[in-house]
């Protein structure tokens, strides 16, 4: 059985959002290839990704459906706020599946197995969020609503709340896919807590 992985807020084909995040790449066509290629690389045909919104910047022609065709895996959209491609029928068609939210399970590298609440936006009081579920998100990018949902989870775990928020925007995750493990990972080794990246990775740390 294949890896289950995890991305957001991909915006192939749009131009402007190079400048919006500071990303490494000086022309849009420089972009996709980049994301392509680092997506093939971490994706092996047989797993299952999950962009979670903000997926492809391309609606009206067949451009988007052939992207979805050259990137390795199955593809489950959950839908952001950017996602017109999906006006397409033939891009719509060549995903595994749409939807607006999930509330799925992951078997971690260990046997070990954990809820996940899939969101495109940031849910402070989610589903199961006292039980030991994670809630993954995207969306918020590197913007002052990114610092505040660190700062409502935190406040959320000081006043008891437990919570494992992370945002699983490409941009914190070197542009490509992870997985779960690869996530909770980052999430032990935060100790280092002064490291911006972490910060604006890890939004609820024990």
């Amino acid at each position: 059985m294949g890896k289950v992985l995890f991305t957001s807020d991909l915006h192939f084909g749009h131009e402007n959002v190079i400048r919006f995040d500071g990303r490494p790449f000086s022309t849009v066509e420089e972009m996709d290839n980049e994301l392509i290629r680092r997506w093939n690389e971490k994706v092996a045909p047989g797993d299952l990704v999950y962009v979670l919104g903000d997926f492809i910047w391309k609606s009206r022609n067949d451009d988007a459906a052939e992207l979805i065709r050259s990137l390795h895996g199955q593809i489950i959209l959950i839908k952001g706020n950017h996602d017109r491609f999906l006006h397409n029928a033939k891009a719509k068609d060549a995903l595994a599946g749409i939807k607006d939210y999930d509330d799925i399970c992951v078997t971690l590298e260990d046997g070990t197995q954990k809820r996940c609440i899939l969101s495109h936006y940031f849910i402070p009081m989610y589903n199961g969020h006292r039980y030991g579920a994670i809630h993954l998100h995207g969306h918020s990018h590197n913007t002052e609503e990114a610092q505040l949902e660190l700062d409502i989870a935190a406040e959320m775990k000081a006043k008891g709340l437990s919570n494992e928020i992370f945002n699983v925007g490409c941009m914190y995750w070197n542009y490509e896919p992870v997985t779960l493990d690869e996530i909770l990972k980052i999430k032990e080794t935060s100790e280092v807590q002064n490291d911006s990246k972490l910060q604006a990775v890890v939004q609820a740390d024990d």
